[in-house]
């Protein structure tokens, strides 16, 4: 090694007087103008200017050093080494590639190269160098200790292992040798010797904040959190400022359920890092648990601004956008979120399984999400595009072929969707996979199909509130009101207030002709809670029959569920009978066909619209009408036909 890195090796390890450096200055300038040629007052004035870090003042007395002296390499080094800092990257290289031509068995040209390609994100080239290097000076434990590095950054775990172990057999006591061995091992899924290499690390000395941070990840690899924890907080006994040990002592309280305590340290850590985008991520999600919209919404795009690649923090806005009806930006957003999270994808190979799977979610969940604010924007086929190119991307990943199944329950396409959401089940088969197949047979009015898969569930899980309430519903759309009344009251008995089973109940009872007895459940439902969107518009249409004069109200009820639920097909036909008694026929047509577009095998709905016809003096439509009704097994319908051929 030559004397120009031996020295600067030597000024990094020891503390920097800036200054003795500042008087060294003065005295080799002061030499340098008496004699412009003073090679050795060139050499320090240089190298003091790159001790204190002004790279730029270093230029001048190293350029004049390299043209006093053509032959010396360690003037070239501190020259290139100058450039580097000053950000003149191409003269850098320039300087170094010729230099290593005239000497290219030289160590410290290799390393000094390898040192620039690092700096320029340049992995092989700082690998291919540094090998040189090493190739050149064996026995040097410092540049085996960058060639393990660039190794690791490279990917390249097996080598960087092999490479780490060498410079720890020649320099014991290189405890950021044995730290970055230890990550390199963990990243192998070799965790126990990773413990053993980074705990003697911790026994050697007090004063190394990275081998306990890097414990604690593997801790929390391991899901210990409590022991993750204790090398979080060593870490910042060491380090107060530690933003990733801060941030992941927000991830393992977030693991223990403390939103609120997690978020302080999420705070803390871009406190201490205000360009952490991972821990203003965190944030956001801690905001969003806390139901905090407004703070949650300015974390992520906080984050973006950091990392503007990255598909996380789309995903989550797109969510909140959605939620706050902002449907553009929610709609560019999850694109944005696809085309990151592909181009991480294909930056990606190699890295962990755990990395791939995460990125998979990501992409899934960017997917759904453009899906979902498709279909809030009307656009059902668009969405069902969409998904498809995820499930043709993922064909293994089962929450993409859920959304797609859910996309064409959009779109009435109950073929398709029972062929994603069956894939589904085969991919993943869990409960909710065997509930949403159930629901989706439902859907199609193919009971025999529905009825065993509820029943499969409630046979492993028999207090399985999903598969209780899909099988009364089932029941309800069946005409079998006794045994779906059966279930309801099984289930409000064992819990009084069980909004879900009162809200059914009074359906029911209405369904049955029964309005004096669906009035009470329905308006306690209604009150509680508004969202139980079936419950709100049943009590509003059974008062508006009880009284005529109601039908403006149940007009603004219908309405108001159909701002936030555009698709809700029982507001749909509620709205179309409320505006055709307040003399809309036009507004009621309309409403009672969107019904039907939202869902085909709504009997109730052909119906309606066949009584408007009728009423309207249009026999022909009426007629088709009540045969849709009737071909979906409506009663009334029937009767309405025979009525019709006998006026006729």
């Amino acid at each position: 090694m030559t004397l120009a890195i031996a020295l600067s090796l030597a000024l990094a390890q020891q503390p920097v007087d800036p200054d003795a450096l500042r008087r060294t200055v003065a005295v080799e300038a002061a030499t340098v103008e008496k004699n412009a040629g003073d090679t050795e007052a060139l050499y320090r004035l240089g190298l003091a200017h790159l001790s204190l870090g002004e790279a730029k003042k270093a230029i001048k007395p190293l350029e004049l050093l390299v043209k006093t002296d053509p032959e010396s390499v360690d003037a070239k080094l501190l020259l290139a080494r100058a450039y580097r800092g000053a950000g003149e990257i191409e003269k850098a290289k320039a300087l170094l590639d010729q230099a290593i031509l005239q000497l290219p068995e030289d160590s410290a040209l290799h390393a000094e190269r390898g040192q620039l390609a690092r700096a320029t994100v340049d992995l092989p080239g700082a690998v291919a160098h540094y090998r040189k290097a090493v190739e050149f000076a064996p026995d040097d434990a410092d540049l085996l200790f960058n060639l393990g590095e660039a190794l690791q950054a490279s990917r390249n775990l097996e080598d960087s292992i092999a490479i780490y172990r060498k410079t720890i057999a020649l320099k014991p006591d290189l405890s950021q040798a044995k730290v970055n061995l230890g990550k390199a091992l963990a990243e192998k899924g070799l965790f126990g010797e990773a413990k053993e290499i980074l705990s003697s690390v911790n026994k050697d000395t007090l004063t190394d904040a990275e081998a306990h941070y890097n414990l604690g990840v593997i801790f929390m690899r391991e899901g210990a959190i409590g022991q993750a924890t204790t090398e979080f907080e060593r870490t910042l006994a060491i380090t107060p400022k530690h933003a990733q040990a801060l941030n992941n002592l927000g991830v393992a309280w977030d693991a223990r359920a403390d939103t609120k305590k997690a978020l302080d340290y999420f705070k803390k850590a871009t406190g201490a890092d205000a360009t952490f985008a991972e821990a203003w991520f965190n944030q956001g999600m801690s905001y969003m648990k806390l139901n905090n919209q407004a703070q949650a919404t300015r974390a992520f795009e906080q984050a973006l601004k950091l990392e503007p690649g990255s598909s996380g923090p789309y995903v989550q806005l797109g969510s909140l956008y959605l939620k706050q009806g902002k449907k553009d930006r929610a709609l560019e957003a999850f694109k944005k979120a696809i085309a990151a999270a592909e181009a991480d994808e294909k930056d990606s190979k190699g890295f962990l399984q755990l990395k791939k799977l995460n990125d998979v979610r990501r992409t899934t969940d960017a997917y759904r999400g453009l899906a979902l604010t498709l279909l809030s924007m009307g656009k059902v086929d668009d969405a069902v595009a969409a998904l498809k190119t995820a499930v043709e991307k993922m064909p293994k990943d089962a929450s993409a072929r859920l959304a797609l199944g859910e996309a064409y329950l959009a779109q009435n396409n109950f073929e398709g969707a029972i062929a994603q959401l069956t894939e589904r089940l085969a991919l993943e088969p869990t409960t909710d996979a065997r509930l949403d197949l159930a629901r989706a047979y439902a859907r199609k009015r193919v009971a025999k199909q529905a009825e065993p898969l509820y029943r499969e569930v409630l046979k492993s899980e028999p207090d399985n509130r999903a598969a209780k309430m899909g099988l009364v519903d089932l029941y309800l759309s069946m005409g079998r009101y006794p045994d779906a009344e059966t279930m309801l009251k099984e289930a409000l008995k064992a819990d009084e207030n069980d909004l879900q089973a009162l809200s059914r109940l009074g359906i029911l009872k209405s369904r049955m002709g029964r309005p004096n007895e669906a009035l009470e459940p329905l308006e306690r439902v209604s009150t509680q809670n508004p969202l139980l969107y079936d419950a709100r518009a049943e009590y509003a249409f059974l008062l508006f029959r009880g009284d005529p004069a109601n039908a403006g109200r149940c007009v603004d009820t219908m309405k108001d569920i159909l701002t936030s639920e555009p698709r809700h097909v029982l507001s749909l036909q509620y709205l179309g009978a409320c505006l055709f008694t307040k003399g809309d026929p036009a507004g009621a047509e309309a409403s009672f066909k969107a019904a039907i577009n939202v869902d085909p095998t709504f009997a109730a709905a052909q119906y309606s619209l066949g009584e408007l016809y009728e009423n309207t003096g249009k026999k022909e439509e009426a007629k088709k009408a009540y045969e849709a009704a009737a071909a979906l097994e409506h009663s009334e319908a029937r009767d309405a036909l025979k009525r019709l051929a006998a006026t006729k």
